[in-house]
């Protein structure tokens, strides 16, 4: 279990967060509002999306602009590349130091890093950006298929060697033994480590593994403020989700008994 600001990840019903999908600061900082105002315990900022300027002095302002609207939210910096689904191509070096400067400012309380970019940048980066106090969320995305489920906990074995706070998997399903597959990823995981995860399956067909995650042990899940915001195919806007987690609530003594 994770404890930041005094909310329990991966205790009782998954945490929901939402994205800031904002193109300039003036919609950045209106859905930083909204987000305030909802019942989700982190705010995403997807970076990615942000075309108002490529500067990294700038990207932080806007960082440190959020925070400050922000305080008793868990705040997820997020950059995702072309390759993992983003919405602008980045460099090896672009990332690393984008990450780095956002760590610095010790604004942010956990940090979306790619799988894909951690295998390239090494232990070292990932130790970097913790010793600034943010902690990882280790991401890996296949927009386009479901990995066999060797590869996707052979993934999270490796997230946890590098130093993941959680591990986060999301996947394109093809049909629903796809979906299926996905929420028991935890369960078999458990048999290597003890890493955190957020599993999503994605788009329409996936949107069951959202709402299912206190039983299937998914510690986070993805909504989004609006339909229009959303960052990923199959979120679910924020009140709704909510309504449903809360209605799928499985109470303590409920999830501890055993059928004789």
């Amino acid at each position: 279990m994770l404890e930041i600001k005094n909310v329990k990840i991966g205790a009782g019903s998954p945490k929901m967060c939402v994205p800031i999908t904002g193109k300039n600061t003036e919609e950045v900082a209106e859905q930083a509002n909204l987000a305030k105002q909802s019942l989700a315990e982190v705010v995403e900022w997807r970076a990615d999306l942000f075309e108002e300027s490529e500067e990294i002095e700038d990207i932080m302002e806007t960082l440190e602009m959020i925070a400050g609207i922000l305080p008793e939210k868990i705040f997820l910096f997020t950059f995702r590349s072309v390759e993992e689904g983003g919405k602008r191509p980045v460099s090896l070096k672009m990332y690393h130091d984008l990450c780095l400067s956002a760590a610095s400012t010790q604004k942010v309380d956990m940090m979306d890093i790619e799988f894909g970019k951690v295998e390239f940048l090494g232990r070292k980066f990932v130790q970097d950006l913790k010793i600034q106090g943010a902690k990882i969320l280790m991401s890996s995305h296949d927009y386009d298929q479901t990995p066999e489920d060797a590869t996707i906990i052979y993934r999270i074995g490796v997230m946890n060697q590098f130093g993941a706070d959680i591990g986060k998997i999301a996947a394109m399903p093809h049909n629903l033994q796809d979906v299926l597959r996905m929420m028991n990823i935890v369960s078999r995981s458990r048999a290597f480590n003890e890493l955190p995860l957020a599993i999503i399956s994605m788009a329409d067909l996936g949107k069951v593994t959202r709402i299912t995650g206190e039983i299937t042990g998914s510690v986070l899940t993805f909504g989004s403020l609006e339909e229009e915001q959303s960052s990923a195919p199959g979120q679910i806007p924020i009140d709704e989700l909510q309504f449903i987690l809360e209605t799928l609530h499985v109470k303590e003594q409920q999830m501890n008994s055993h059928p004789l």
